[in-house]
């Protein structure tokens, strides 16, 4: 009998864990304040504004602390004591996990947005499981938790805020890779529970993307 060595990469490879898949995500901002317009508009909002801020994930595919999140929703709502682009502004938060996700995928949902975002979230409130879809399709997405919460909007098609950047007066509190401006055509908050509830449309008071890894 003859035998064929195996070389010895072909074996450790077969034995070898596979490396884990970091999540790819879509994301969308929406703040109570426009990010892309003429500057006195600007400066008329800058410190009476743009105190809130709704962010929706929507993980396409892969995995965090050993868990597949693939197509799994979650949001979160951030309201400061001053305009959220100052740093300093003192901030409450509340976190939104769909409710199709599994206990174990929640968890790992909850430690991924808190890994990511880190001290922007603030004071953490509650993390609430609620009926949450958030779906992107090309320029276009649309967050929907009922009565809570809901964006509807869409990618600047022309892509001015690329053509005129100066116009752009805030950077996403999310890290957004690439982030384009989005227009808002319902953008409205009313969970209690944070504080401030608002209603805005027909703005340019977002930004959407792809999450940077």
């Amino acid at each position: 009998m003859i035998f064929t060595p195996i070389p010895l990469l072909l074996v450790l490879s077969a034995g070898a864990p596979s490396a884990a898949s970091p999540p790819r995500v879509r994301c969308v901002e929406a703040r109570t304040a426009s990010v892309f317009a003429g500057a006195c508009h600007y400066g008329g909002e800058a410190t009476t504004a743009g105190r809130e801020a709704l962010i929706a994930w929507h993980v396409d595919s892969g995995e965090h602390a050993g868990v597949d999140l693939s197509g799994v929703d979650l949001a979160v709502a951030i309201a400061g004591e001053g305009n959220l682009a100052d740093p300093a502004a003192l901030r409450r938060s509340i976190v939104y996990l769909g409710e199709r996700a599994s206990p174990a995928q929640r968890r790992a949902a909850e430690a991924l947005v808190r890994l990511r975002l880190g001290d922007r979230l603030g004071r953490v409130l509650e993390v609430a499981t609620v009926p949450l879809a958030a779906n992107f399709e090309g320029d276009r997405y649309r967050i929907d938790a009922g009565r809570l919460f809901a964006i509807e909007g869409a990618c600047l098609a022309d892509r001015a805020c690329c053509k005129m950047p100066q116009a752009v007066w805030y950077a996403p509190i999310a890290p957004i890779a690439a982030p384009i401006v989005g227009h808002n055509d319902v953008f409205r908050y009313a969970d209690a529970r944070l504080g401030p509830v608002w209603d805005r449309h027909d703005e340019n008071t977002g930004f959407a993307g792809t999450l940077s890894e």
